[in-house]
């Protein structure tokens, strides 16, 4: 290492594509919109960009209710949602990932058992809530980061509110990569982050609230655990000084700035164009790793996520030395790094690609795969040279 070059400004300058679930590639308009000196977080040099931000995101939510952006990461929106409506003692289905939030504030969780690679679907919803009696709140993840699986929240809200419970909903790696119908959909709350197919970088979590869940908020029996992670202050500030102040503290206005310009290149391409092209780059991932006899992870493909596929290693061949020519000989980081399956045994035994934003584009899709193949060869797996390449061709040509 050069004398006076710290290993941190080293890292910086040698980039690699990202193609894990998130933080993604931003676009080059997300960057240079940042490259600037932060507006101050209130009067008319940020409220009308606020203002035109949340107009959009709505749209992406498909709702005329609220929308709220939290300074903090997709989880700051998690918490919110569940700090805000759930009260010690309050019953609640939940999926693993919600548990730990649901806990900290006293809840009673009953936890949705399925097989690793099987997706929430409504039956094992309706099941659950005939069997428990009295559930306030249903929440689950739209879209599986950790597993490439996509719930069927579309049919799940329905049974949902058949029962009067409240839908409780994760869209971190789904808000902006597929459809949202937030209100057509029965959903009460739905979270998302910015760094997964918003192609903008960590730091903002958008946030729908229905009427149905600020009725039961403003209903509560105890006071909501927490100020900045509290709902009613968000609603608040845009009563009482939203024309020039639009939120409770000072927000990340140069995020918010960088946010902008995303939506307004994702309007520009048109919602349906998006979520098309994100279905695209996913065809064209998991067809070129089953071309390559490798396996996904999730059971039945009609639940395979359109913005991060999952897959089972095989265990005869090394990982450490495959992840790792991906990462130092090809420059790209997928997903599930070898020190991550010792940390967390849910990803262990498989490899994540995450393909949205900015990285559900073809010439992404056809590096990364073309990186795994030689990956693959150099480690002997037993596969002939243009065999990914050529599947994932046939699908984004």
């Amino acid at each position: 290492m050069p004398l006076g070059e710290s290993v941190g400004e080293q890292s910086l300058t040698r980039r690699r594509l990202l193609m894990i679930p998130g933080p993604t590639e931003c676009l080059d308009e997300v960057l240079e919109s940042m490259a600037r000196s932060p507006p101050a977080h209130y009067m008319d040099e940020f409220v009308p960009i606020y203002e035109e931000v949340i107009k959009m995101l709505k749209q992406l939510y498909g709702t005329k209710s609220d929308v709220f952006l939290i300074t903090g990461s997709g989880s700051a929106g998690l918490e919110a949602s569940v700090v805000s409506l759930i009260e010690p003692g309050d019953k609640v289905v939940a999926d693993d990932y919600y548990l730990k939030f649901l806990e900290v504030v006293g809840a009673k969780v009953i936890l949705l058992e399925r097989e690793r690679g099987e997706a929430i679907t409504p039956s094992i919803i309706e099941r659950t809530l005939k069997k428990e009696h009295g559930v306030k709140a249903v929440a689950i993840a739209h879209n599986d980061t950790a597993q490439g699986i996509t719930n069927p929240i579309n049919e799940i809200g329905e049974v949902v509110k058949n029962y009067g419970a409240l839908f409780i909903v994760d869209a971190v790696s789904s808000l902006g990569g597929m459809p949202i119908k937030f209100d057509e959909w029965c959903i009460d709350v739905c979270s998302s982050g910015t760094q997964k197919a918003l192609s903008a970088p960590p730091g903002l979590a958008p946030i729908a609230v229905s009427e149905r869940a600020w009725e039961v908020i403003m209903n509560r029996k105890t006071p909501i655990p927490s100020r900045y992670l509290n709902l009613l202050s968000y609603r608040e500030a845009i009563e009482k000084h939203g024309q020039w102040h639009p939120t409770p503290f000072t927000t990340s206005t140069s995020l918010v700035v960088g946010l902008y310009a995303s939506l307004k290149s994702i309007m520009s391409e048109g919602l349906d164009k998006v979520y098309e092209r994100h279905a695209k780059a996913a065809s064209a991932v998991r067809e070129s790793l089953k071309a390559a006899g490798l396996k996904l992870l999730v059971k039945d493909e009609r639940y395979a996520s359109n913005t991060v596929t999952a897959v089972i290693w095989p265990e005869r061949y090394s990982y450490e030395k495959f992840w790792y020519l991906l990462y130092d000989k090809y420059r790209v980081m997928i997903g599930n790094p070898p020190v991550q399956w010792v940390s967390w045994p849910i990803f262990r035994g498989c490899f994540r690609i995450g393909h949205m934003g900015r990285t559900a584009k073809r010439d992404h899709i056809m590096y990364t795969i073309s990186a795994i193949e030689n990956a693959l060869l150099e480690i002997s797996y037993p596969i002939k040279t243009g065999t990914m390449t050529e599947a994932a061709e046939r699908i984004l040509t």
